[in-house]
């Protein structure tokens, strides 16, 4: 993948699991948002594919897509409209029932993102308005809807780019938690990340550096030799990448 004339990932190749957690890490300007933004189609890569159920997500119809797939930006990027709307991705019902599934959607992304309590503490709880960019909240506050809204609709594929970059000890603990709420109902979760307590939820971790995979493999035997005292120049192995 190239972005102008510098590359910013090189020979990257793995398979995600369905109910696994992938932790995705690496120094800063190793590609790992970048990689975050071509695994939900966000941007398309000059060589290669990335492929849901066998199928190229360029094959996919994207509203189609945009069932199965959840993300969260490195920044919230809310948008101005209510919590709600935010959430539910601003998805307009035609019938009095599909405004009643999307009522019910919302509420249970936000209990499984652990903000439901919160946002009823809000003035007008879910028809709390937001201005451009979210503003009215905290970035930690936005953080936390901004989850909720990925989750929404129990999406097949979670891809989340530090999510915890803005919470508190309370926010990183809701966060675990849907992580591993969503791992149990089979969801294949991929989280780029820098704190240990992502990490040590992942059961697996893939290692970029300057855009390229240097270790893939299960995380605490990755975690164990990222920790081990180098005896020498090495050259980086790519473990476990198809």
């Amino acid at each position: 993948m190239r972005i102008g004339e510098r590359t910013v990932l090189m020979g990257v190749s793995f398979k995600a699991q369905p109910g696994k957690i992938l932790g995705i890490i690496g120094p800063n300007g190793s590609g790992k948002s970048t990689l975050g933004r071509i695994l939900v189609g966000a941007i398309q890569p000059m060589v290669g594919s990335v492929r849901l159920d066998g199928a190229r997500l360029g094959d996919w119809n994207p509203a189609e897509l945009g069932k199965f797939v959840g993300y969260m930006p490195q920044e919230p990027s809310l948008f101005e409209g209510t919590i709600k709307e935010n959430i539910c991705r601003f998805a307009r019902p035609t019938t009095s029932e599909q405004a009643r599934q999307i009522d019910e959607a919302v509420v249970v992304a936000a209990q499984e993102a652990g903000v439901h309590d919160l946002i009823l503490q809000l003035p007008e709880a879910y028809e709390t308005r937001l201005g451009l960019m979210g503003s009215g909240l905290s970035l930690g506050q936005a953080q936390r809807i901004a989850l909720a809204r990925a989750i929404y609709g129990s999406p097949t594929v979670l891809v989340l780019d530090e999510p915890n970059a803005f919470l508190d000890n309370a926010g990183e603990a809701a966060l675990i938690g849907a992580l591993t709420r969503a791992r149990a109902r089979g969801a294949t979760v991929i989280v780029i990340a820098h704190r240990r307590s992502v990490v040590d939820a992942s059961d697996e971790l893939l290692v970029l550096d300057e855009g390229r995979p240097t270790m893939m493999g299960p995380s605490q035997a990755v975690v164990r030799r990222l920790a081990a005292p180098q005896s020498g120049p090495q050259k980086p192995q790519a473990e476990n990448a198809a």
